[in-house]
């Protein structure tokens, strides 16, 4: 009889420990929801351009580069912009300039290429959000980083071929001077239009206008240097068809709807 009493205690015991831990795991879980449910839903921040990194190394390394170009290349560049709006048929033995001096040039080219790709970077993300949570921001900025580099260098590749075939020598280190002089004034122009679209969140429409009126004053100076420069006998005027069509609109083109393409394929495949 003894042990009969002992096994029903136990086993009511045992119901009484089950019973107590599942009120206890039903409690927790009511007020984990309750905690869940609880308060008011958080909204993302925006994304900023002057809080991302890759973005602000960027534009740092052009600060150096235009500091360097300026601080060691005053007479090169005033010069130079001199020249551009001057036609000389053969250089001058007393000019203030030499081949190693093209490296302030050079500089004030690779800040426009940055700049424009940032203004690239800015377009796109800012049109297609889900850009930003596809891939890591510093591929992006490499993408546009190393697309305006590759058009740079492939019109220099197409101006030096087109105008050894057509052109004499003399004309073909003329316009590459006066197109690399061009990049570097525009480079100037668009960094600090670059510096207001990152740091100080310029508006998208007042920051497009720019990039466009810099854009529509770099081809008609183009124009203007092409016409002084090709245009002593009249077989010039087929390197402006050549020139206006081919190596200005088609590459910008190209340029536009490939990027737009590969912005597909990185949404679609990553």
């Amino acid at each position: 009889m003894s042990k009969e009493v002992c096994h029903t205690g136990f086993s009511q015991l045992h119901e009484l420990y089950e019973q107590h831990v599942e009120e206890t795991d039903s409690a927790l879980v009511r007020s984990m929801e309750v905690r869940e449910a609880s308060g008011m839903a958080g909204e993302p921040l925006p994304y900023l351009m002057r809080a991302d990194w890759p973005v602000s190394c960027v534009t740092l390394c052009c600060f150096f580069l235009i500091i360097y170009a300026v601080r060691n290349g005053r007479k090169y560049l005033y010069q130079h912009f001199k020249d551009f709006f001057r036609q000389k048929d053969r250089a001058g033995l007393f000019d203030d300039s030499s081949n190693s001096d093209f490296r302030y040039t050079l500089a004030l080219s690779c800040v426009f290429a940055v700049s424009a790709g940032i203004f690239m970077f800015d377009y796109f993300t800012e049109t297609n959000p889900r850009l930003l949570h596809t891939l890591p921001h510093t591929w992006l900025l490499g993408i546009y980083l190393g697309s305006m580099f590759a058009l740079v260098s492939i019109k220099w590749i197409s101006y030096r071929f087109i105008n050894w075939i057509f052109f004499e020598r003399e004309q073909n280190k003329r316009w590459i001077t006066a197109y690399f002089d061009l990049l570097g004034g525009c480079g100037l122009i668009l960094y600090s239009a670059a510096l207001l679209a990152v740091y100080l969140d310029l508006n998208a429409y007042i920051s497009y206008t720019i990039v466009l009126s810099i854009a529509v004053c770099s081809k008609i100076l183009l124009f203007y240097k092409s016409i002084r420069n090709f245009f002593k006998h009249f077989h010039g005027i087929l390197h402006l068809i050549l020139y206006f069509c081919a190596l200005e609109i088609a590459p910008l083109l190209f340029l536009w709807k490939g990027l737009g393409y590969v912005n597909d394929l990185l949404i679609l495949n990553f």
